[in-house]
């Protein structure tokens, strides 16, 4: 296969495991948010918090390393991998040892058994994550696919069944857990390919690593910050059932990001790798792997923000009415977010995690006041303040970011993140005007769906060739030039 061929062939795969992913986790979502209550919700927010932070050293970067880094042996992939088992060991530990320190800093105890038996993923994941990686590196998406799917549905099995036994915010413990362990049993089973590590762990196996590894980290720390600050301040200024009702809505608009980008920047990173001598064609893929994910979440995310009342009334039940005009602001938030995301692609994929990590500490000094700010104000001032915040660094993030590693333009950086924007808003405002007329909130979703869509296919035909093109090539079917 041609490296065209193979980067189509990775992204129908992943768009695969996307979009079973996300039926997943949305049918999780509806039937678990009939069961538990916002504040079980609140709860598992400040432990995602933790435990994402934790998270960061599991592998000290080098599984990134590894996917950047060319002719790899196997004497160094041993290594890594029995490096990533004891960082991970060794994080579980540390978090059930802490545990009641975080519980009495958020002044809630119900958070130290919660911690200490979500820590256990740690460990669980460690054990399959470089055999996963190791298909990504090579563009083999197909039985990571699979795999993935697989463990998500009986995570989710898992969490339903544990939440009508009546075991409360512990279902969403157990769904956790049983995916991470059906994860990496799956990857050895379908995915190693015959690969098992040598007993080897060896300073000097991994010191060529570490470098970019340390810089990885160093970034995951201080992005982790910036990017929840605004739930660790909501943990310790609002109660649990009104972090609840913000988390959930905020969550939402993460999770349709994390179904589409990944899409198309889990094989973006490696692709970029490959040819990151070439700055032409990593300014081509960087463009287009930009163009694609905005013209992907444009629509979604738009039709988020005009219909919330109705997606929540029916995702969520009556309990989470409040966060009807939560999720409308997060919605543009959320599409704002996801054109700068494709970046990491182009950071990671050209080695550069140092520049990340020095555009992420500067945020650092920036992002926790403009949170803490927001934070007086309630739920509603946290997602004002992180879509002004969006708003405001569109600019110098591709200043920064961007046009040094790529040398792409504003305009065409402009053009591929905000046309998909404009095109969407143009299709979904007369859907939404003609099923005004009707109350029935799911008859009003189902009018406006078959009303927009083919709107946005017509409107991104005529103004967004690119994108509608490399949908039809995805779809295996032969673009017809013009």
């Amino acid at each position: 296969m041609t490296l065209k061929q193979k980067t189509f062939s990775a992204v129908r795969w992943t768009a695969v495991a996307a979009v079973a992913r996300a039926v997943l986790q949305v049918g999780q979502m509806a039937v678990l948010a009939r069961l538990l209550s916002p504040k079980d919700y609140g709860l598992m927010a400040v432990v995602g918090v933790v435990l994402s932070f934790a998270a960061v050293f599991a592998d000290l970067g080098v599984n990134n390393a590894y996917v950047q880094r060319q002719g790899v042996t196997q004497e160094q992939r041993s290594s890594l991998f029995w490096l990533n088992v004891s960082m991970s060991t060794g994080l579980t530990l540390l978090v059930v040892a802490v545990s009641p320190l975080f519980a009495r800093f958020f002044g809630d105890e119900h958070l130290t058994p919660l911690l200490m038996l979500s820590a256990s993923t740690f460990v669980l994941s460690a054990l399959g994550q470089q055999v996963r990686m190791a298909a990504e590196k090579e563009l083999d998406f197909r039985p990571v696919v699979f795999l993935e799917i697989a463990a998500a549905a009986l995570g989710f099995g898992s969490a339903v069944v544990a939440a009508i036994a009546g075991w409360g915010v512990y279902s969403l413990v157990v769904g956790g857990i049983v995916s991470a362990t059906a994860g990496t049993v799956l990857a050895w089973m379908f995915v190693a390919r015959g690969w098992r590590p040598m007993w080897r762990l060896r300073i000097g196996d991994v010191r060529p690593f570490l470098g970019f590894g340390g810089a990885s980290v160093a970034n995951d720390i201080v992005n982790q910050i910036n990017m929840t600050i605004d739930l660790l301040l909501g943990g310790r200024l609002m109660t649990a059932a009104q972090l609840g009702l913000y988390s959930v809505p905020r969550n939402l608009t993460l999770q349709l990001q994390f179904m589409v980008n990944p899409i198309i920047t889990r094989v973006g990173f490696p692709l970029i790798a490959q040819v990151q001598s070439d700055v032409a064609r990593v300014r081509s893929i960087y463009l287009k792997t930009l163009n694609m994910t905005a013209s992907t979440n444009a629509p979604l995310y738009i039709g988020i923000a005009f219909f919330s009342p109705e997606i929540v009334a029916l995702l969520l039940g009556p309990k989470w009415t409040e966060s009807a005009a939560l999720l409308r602001i997060l919605a543009v938030w959320g599409f704002l977010r996801s054109t700068g995301n494709p970046v990491g692609s182009l950071l990671f994929g050209m080695g550069r995690a140092d520049i990340a990590l020095k555009w992420n500490a500067t945020l650092l000094f920036v992002v926790p006041p403009v949170m803490w700010v927001g934070s007086l104000y309630g739920p509603d001032g946290l997602a004002w303040a992180l879509l002004a915040f969006s708003i405001v660094m569109f600019i110098p993030g591709w200043y920064l970011l961007v046009r040094p590693l790529c040398h792409a333009g504003l305009y065409e950086y402009s053009l591929a993140a905000l046309r998909p924007f404009l095109l969407a808003l143009l299709s979904i405002t007369p859907a939404y005007l003609l099923s005004a007329q009707f109350d029935v909130p799911i008859v009003r979703l189902t009018g406006a769906v078959l009303i927009s869509v083919p709107l946005y296919l017509i409107s991104s035909y005529l103004g967004n060739r690119d994108w509608f093109s490399a949908m039809i090539e995805l779809m295996g079917r032969k673009v017809v030039s013009t």
